[in-house]
């Protein structure tokens, strides 16, 4: 028995091609996606390759992206390289020197924006005026920080190597550190020390007899 015709008189045929989308050409595999891009270790070696002096063409474009978002150049070159270690693929083919400067380029606009965001809120907070102090408290204020500032002035008794060792208790230090920092050695800074102790002693008296120790 013979086929039946199509309704136009044209035979059907069974096609004998395979689906377009089926076959290892049909759907890039990740294998190829992922060998467009560097690995992590050729980023690193690139890296560990390129110039990143104060002169370098690199360090140039640092400076000026750096100079746009108000951040140090050497952390802006710095962050950039950590991204490129990171979270950021490099693609086959494009020097590391730009594929950094696109980065640099990134972080800028970034800093930026977010920094456009905020200046409405920090007008905001700056216009908002503080509540005065009353006149007796500003007074009593001012009162208080001329005592404190001519304390120090007595405790240090107009000696730089005493004002330096002020200052960097002040600041944390002791032993060995705080000698070098007064420009002393340890003998001379305790017996600095002990001077500061007497003299602080006496003007916290003085600031009890005065009514002004909190």
């Amino acid at each position: 028995m013979a086929k039946a015709p199509a309704g136009n008189g044209t035979k059907i045929k069974k096609s004998t091609n395979g689906c377009p989308n089926s076959g290892s050409g049909a759907h890039t595999s990740s294998s190829t996606a992922a060998s467009s891009y560097l690995t992590k270790a050729q980023v690193r070696a690139a890296i560990a390759a390129i110039d990143t002096s104060a002169s370098s063409k690199l360090m140039s474009v640092a400076r000026f992206r750096a100079f746009t978002a108000g951040i140090d150049p050497d952390d802006m070159l710095q962050e950039a390289i950590l991204r490129a270690l990171t979270s950021r693929s490099c693609p086959v083919g494009l020097k590391i020197e730009h594929f950094l400067m696109a980065v640099m380029r990134s972080l800028a606009s970034a800093v930026i924006a977010k920094r456009e965001r905020d200046e409405p809120l920090l007008r905001e907070a700056c216009n908002q005026s503080a509540t005065p102090y009353a006149p007796d408290e500003a007074y009593e204020i001012a009162v208080r920080a001329e005592a404190c500032r001519k304390a120090l002035e007595d405790v240090a008794g107009n000696s730089p190597k005493t004002e330096g060792v002020i200052d960097g208790i002040g600041q944390g230090l002791c032993g060995k550190a705080l000698a070098d920092f007064g420009g002393m050695d340890q003998a001379e800074l305790a017996t600095t020390r002990r001077l500061i102790k007497r003299r602080a002693a006496k003007v916290w008296d003085e600031f009890k007899d005065l009514d002004l120790a909190a």
